[in-house]
């Protein structure tokens, strides 16, 4: 059952991890409530998703939206509720200064989506770590990297930093090396000066398709 798989999820990773459901995996106001009440939070990727994550009743800290086109008014609604917030590209991350701007002493959690470029799986359409993913800053473009070290190092309340290789079709071994990628850059970051508490691992586990066996 759901209750179960939460259950095993939540034994293998324990106490220092929050996991989210992801709002459109279920977006069913039951299974959103049996997911809250089972202790997890919820990612939202567009508004719609957003409202239904609010109107199950999730703790706003326990929001996670990370909408790959978010607009000022959306960015507004979730910092000004305390959601944690992932920023897509360098013109979000202005939309967030200016917003922050107005608004010091924010208690979001608020971090940066990195594309770690570790290629794609066998669904091309749910790999989001290919070399030309729109999704997220890709790290090893030219000069990438420096810009996000500037960013952190500009910004303290940078703490969080997200990483997403795929929803389907990307083997245990790619989703690693996404991950790995990822807490180097942030260990790098903090080595420069900033100050990374958060690393955000998108993605489920992938279905094996070739049998009906978990």
């Amino acid at each position: 059952s759901l209750r179960e798989t939460i259950a095993r999820l939540q034994g293998a990773f324990p106490d220092h991890f929050m996991h989210a459901f992801a709002c459109k995996a279920g977006s069913i106001a039951s299974v959103l409530r049996l997911v809250r009440d089972a202790g997890m939070g919820c990612e939202a990727a567009s508004p719609g998703e957003l409202a239904l994550a609010e109107a199950a009743a999730f703790a706003p800290e326990r929001i996670v939206f990370d909408s790959p086109a978010k607009s000022r008014a959306e960015i507004a609604q979730a910092l000004g509720r305390g959601m944690t917030l992932n920023i897509d590209n360098f013109q979000e991350l202005a939309r967030v200064d200016a917003w922050m701007a107005r608004n010091p002493g924010c208690g979001s959690t608020i971090g940066i989506r990195v594309n770690p470029q570790v290629g794609g799986g066998r669904i091309a359409a749910m790999s989001t770590a290919t070399d030309t993913s729109k999704f997220g800053i890709g790290l090893e473009d030219p000069g990438i990297r420096a810009a996000i070290l500037d960013a952190y190092r500009q910004r303290p309340w940078l703490t969080a930093i997200h990483a997403h290789v795929g929803s389907q079709g990307c083997p245990l071994e790619l989703i690693g090396q996404g991950i790995a990628r990822t807490v180097a850059l942030a260990q790098e970051i903090n080595a420069a000066g900033a100050q990374v508490t958060t690393v955000d691992i998108g993605g489920g586990l992938p279905v094996n398709f070739a049998s009906d066996a978990m």
